[in-house]
């Protein structure tokens, strides 16, 4: 007689065994774990790779069906890493996947008192940066949709315990505040003082959403709110955009672009410029952006 034990519904193989089994080995094997899995995995969601497939073909037409299932295998295996990320990010061992490339003038503008948003797209496993930045003495918080105790994107349970976890590590590796969007963000303009504040710029908003720009992206143009160009005007924050390059062996250089002050520009070149970086990162790499699936909701 066949005897199976019931698992609980917040049991997942993923997130309770093979993430933190494959955390406890160097590195090195870990992350070419984390890719070796990601196969397994991404087979599992096949609905979701046609979907990301269709944006994919639209924006390069004249790529082939090999080139477009390499960049969706990157894709989730980039996904996959991204979810190790999270079991490594208070350990020491962390510090050895970050590298910061031109974070010298985020350290000396801070030296000078000078307040300081990062940005950049959902690119790649943006949130690492943090832990470098973190090794080099700058705590960093961000607004976040994230942090209510309900779940209400529907998560299977199991990925909703996991996002949980996830945010817990966030909020100890970065040691900055973590605001929750739709709440009082008056203490947002005292935070910078002392903190570095990361506003992920290409958010998709299925509802309407006041203070948002069109702008060219892709070929096409997306609709993106403009929150952080006000809140930099207000409290003379320079923006430095960030994105993170990928190395074979998972670990990562963030990429710092030049601060920009947003008084040199009006509302709609500085979100065009911003637009114009990401999508030249998604050129570079298709299989590094996040919101593939989610592109016809940013087009509005």
């Amino acid at each position: 007689m066949e005897i199976s034990l019931p698992l609980s519904s917040t049991f997942s193989w993923r997130y309770h065994c093979l993430l933190p089994l494959l955390s406890r080995t160097p590195p090195r094997i870990a992350y070419q774990g984390a890719k070796w899995q990601s196969r397994f995995f991404a087979r599992r969601k096949q609905e979701e790779a046609i979907l990301i497939k269709q944006q994919m073909r639209i924006v390069f037409p004249d790529r082939t069906e090999q080139q477009l299932e390499s960049y969706l295998a990157d894709y989730f295996c980039m996904v996959e890493r991204e979810a190790l990320d999270t079991f490594y990010l208070n350990r020491p061992a962390a510090n050895q996947l970050i590298q910061l490339e031109n974070f010298e003038a985020i350290i000396e503008a801070k030296k000078n008192n000078q307040r300081v948003i990062l940005t950049g797209g959902h690119y790649g496993r943006f949130w690492m940066a943090g832990v470098g930045m973190r090794a080099a003495g700058l705590s960093t918080g961000t607004i976040t949709r994230d942090g209510a105790d309900s779940n209400n994107h529907g998560l299977h349970p199991a990925e909703y315990q996991y996002r949980l976890k996830k945010l817990r590590a966030l909020q100890t590796a970065l040691d900055g505040p973590f605001l929750v969007e739709g709440n009082d963000l008056r203490s947002l303009y005292s935070t910078l003082d002392e903190h570095l504040i990361t506003l992920i710029f290409d958010v998709p908003y299925p509802e309407k959403h006041i203070g948002s720009v069109v702008v060219p992206f892709l070929g096409r143009t997306i609709k993106v709110p403009t929150g952080i160009y006000r809140i930099a005007k207000k409290t003379d924050a320079r923006v430095a955009p960030f994105y993170m390059q990928e190395q074979k062996d998972g670990k990562l250089i963030a990429q710092y672009e030049k601060l920009l002050d947003v008084a040199k520009y009006t509302e709609m070149e500085f979100m065009c410029l911003l637009a114009k970086q990401l999508e030249q990162r998604i050129m570079q790499r298709p299989g590094h952006w996040w919101l593939w699936e989610a592109l016809p909701i940013l087009q509005g």
